[in-house]
């Protein structure tokens, strides 16, 4: 009896291909982060499976994972399975997938100061907590609402202080798994933190106060150093089409010999963080301020 090798080959590949599921691609079509107070970072991406496709491979941003959720586009659970940091989602004629978990691997503090770092192939919306003060960006922001950033694809670093003292557990702590208290995290958080927030907060308030008290405009010897003399710079700006925000920033600036950071005027002036953002945006694109980056944070100088 003479074996058809051929045959035999074909057979094989046909069998292994209809055995194995199609392994395919996918594209991520939203990176959204929802930073909390404790370091934790809740992760949504939606991604779109190829045609033909019913297993993804994604790789996850974090080694330490709480709260993983993997959904349809109707929010229909799916199967799916973990090995190290890649997830492996398993379906059948869907649209999108979404995905959901919580980490603190994408932040780090070091004194009172946290960055958010990660890379990104797609634009990256990051909202953080009302009462954050960014310090440091990688590069500038493509869009900014309220307390969300629209981080451009790429490395991103994002540095940032929270002014007041943390929440001890966040409001979803039960979908991130409330047998992981936060006091266990680490530096992320400890039970020493509401002391150590009072004494930050207390030699702040006390620096500010110092400083604005040192350089306020009665005791200001800038006056010399700069082109103009603070009234013709005041009536220059009233001829300007300028909120009373631009304008107290720019007379702020001038006291302080023409420039400043930029964390420190939108707390002495008590702007809030995003109109401090758009207003200087706005300031330099008339070309009366410059920014630019000194150390960790952001400077702002006038420009004559």
């Amino acid at each position: 009896m003479q074996v058809n090798k051929k045959a035999i080959v074909l057979s094989i590949f046909l069998l292994s291909v209809l055995s194995s599921p199609a392994l395919g691609q996918y594209t991520v079509e939203t990176l959204e982060l929802s930073v909390y107070e404790d370091g934790y970072v809740k992760v949504t991406q939606i991604i779109v499976p190829d045609e033909y496709t019913v297993v993804v491979d994604v790789p996850l941003l974090g080694k330490n994972v709480k709260g993983l959720m993997v959904g349809d586009e109707n929010n229909n659970p799916l199967l799916y399975k973990l090995n190290n940091y890649t997830l492996s989602a398993y379906f059948e004629n869907v649209t999108a997938i979404k995905v959901t978990y919580y980490t603190p691997d994408l932040t780090f503090k070091e004194g009172p100061i946290w960055t958010i770092n990660l890379t990104s192939e797609v634009p990256v919306t990051i909202d953080f907590p009302e009462n954050t003060v960014i310090v440091g960006l990688t590069s500038p922001p493509l869009k900014i609402h309220n307390n969300k950033l629209v981080m451009p694809p790429g490395n991103i670093s994002v540095s940032y202080i929270i002014e007041k003292n943390p929440v001890p557990a966040s409001l979803e702590s039960e979908t991130r798994n409330e047998s992981f208290p936060v006091a266990q995290r680490g530096d992320k958080q400890g039970t020493k933190w509401p002391l150590y927030a009072i004494l930050i907060a207390a030699v702040l308030v006390v620096g500010v106060y110092l400083f604005t008290k040192k350089h306020s405009p009665k005791n200001s010897t800038s006056d010399s150093a700069l082109p103009l003399s603070r009234e013709e710079f005041q009536r220059q700006l009233e001829n300007m089409d300028l909120s009373t925000d631009e304008v107290r920033a720019l007379l702020y600036l001038y006291d302080r010999g023409g420039k400043a950071p930029q964390a420190e005027i939108k707390k002495v002036l008590r702007i809030p963080t995003t109109t401090a953002w758009r207003m200087f945006k706005r300031l330099e694109e008339m070309g009366l301020v410059r920014i630019y980056k000194k150390r960790r944070e952001n400077w702002v100088e006038l420009v004559f």
